[in-house]
């Protein structure tokens, strides 16, 4: 009698879970059959990509600057001012010299033209226009056109060279990771191959001019009356910032010893100090400072510097450190901010960015 019991109670448990399980299994069976549906597309997908990867040109397809200049003498003659103008030199690869790095191998361009040029020499001049507008055999001759290009592909042409393998390719390294690059601009937006402004690293216009065009807050800034001289030409933008890319918040240069760019101008404000503020350390210098321009002396973020103190060393107690004396510590009860003699906090602690005398920086 008792398994009889155990045996119903079995039977009857088995047939409750039945549509549950049966509801996971299909739901199982589902996710198995997406899966793999998913995993087939994929693999296509790649395989769909990877065929669509162009081959390497063969030498046979390159015929050289010297070919280009016969057509487009102005670009020619501009590009042989240029830093690029070296790539014709040397026994580098086919693809890396000359117009040809840069804008794909002419033999077909050429051939078409020279096709075209021939039966025009010959008074076949409707043949030359019939092949002129054959829209196949143009597109099929066409070289690569940067005014064509993606941002992000035309970026991608100039770092086959110019990134990990030159004296100054470090400053590339980050360029796919930019702010300037995540917003969409390419090389192109301020280099020029063909008609730089200035040869030097082949720009378009001069700092600060041609950062003004996109960061027009900056030229606000710097027209204030303290300001660091960027304007007057005493420094460049790019001298603080990496406008390629840094691992730095703002693209902002390190200095030698991994220190804020500030410092490499304001050496005296480096340290190492026995006892440090710790805002320079923890926030750094903008805790404080301005660094484009401000109405206030020193580029200070306040008029007034005990205000500026006072937004960390106010009537509270402070954090407490290892010797005691406590991370933004409150003022003492002496330090009456109404007496004139108090109103100016760096009459007493002058050495404020750091000292190795005293640790309330006097």
């Amino acid at each position: 009698m008792r398994t009889l019991k155990v045996g119903l109670v079995i039977v009857f448990c088995l047939a409750a879970l039945t549509p549950a399980i049966s509801t996971r299994v299909a739901a199982l069976t589902t996710t198995l059959a997406q899966g793999k549906a998913s995993q087939e597309k994929s693999g296509k997908a790649k395989d769909a990509g990877q065929s669509k990867q162009t081959p390497p040109a063969p030498a046979s397809q390159f015929v050289g600057s010297e070919s280009c200049a016969e057509c487009h003498g102005a670009e020619a003659t501009h590009y042989a001012l240029t830093a690029h103008s070296k790539t014709r030199l040397g026994n580098g690869p086919v693809d890396q010299r000359g117009c040809e790095a840069c804008h794909g191998p002419a033999k077909g361009h050429v051939d078409f033209y020279l096709q075209i040029q021939k039966l025009n020499e010959a008074g076949k001049e409707d043949e030359a226009t019939t092949l002129m507008n054959d829209a196949a055999k143009a597109a099929a001759a066409k070289m690569l056109s940067f005014k064509e290009m993606a941002p992000a592909e035309a970026s991608a042409t100039c770092l086959k060279c110019h990134e990990g393998s030159q004296g100054r390719s470090e400053e590339r390294f980050n360029f796919r990771r930019s702010e300037h690059f995540r917003h969409g601009l390419s090389c192109n937006d301020c280099h020029s191959s063909h008609e730089p402004k200035r040869t030097e690293f082949l720009l378009k216009a001069t700092e600060p001019n041609m950062c003004y065009q996109c960061h027009a807050d900056q030229k606000a800034s710097f027209a204030k009356p303290f300001h660091h001289k960027v304007p007057e030409g005493g420094m460049k933008c790019s001298d603080c910032h990496n406008q390629h890319g840094s691992f730095t918040s703002k693209s902002l240069r390190n200095s030698a010893g991994g220190d804020s760019a500030c410092v490499k101008c304001h050496a005296d404000k480096q340290g190492p100090f026995i006892y440090e503020h710790a805002p320079v350390k923890v926030e750094g210098c903008q805790a404080c400072h301005t660094p484009h321009g401000s109405t206030n002396a020193k580029l200070l973020t306040r008029n007034i510097v005990k205000f500026l103190c006072l937004e960390c060393h106010s009537n509270t107690p402070g954090i407490p450190d290892t010797d005691g004396t406590g991370v933004g510590v409150g003022t003492p009860s002496f330090h009456d901010i109404n007496n004139p003699r108090y109103a100016n906090c760096t009459t007493c602690h002058f050495e404020i960015h750091g000292s190795n005398k005293d640790p309330f920086f006097r």
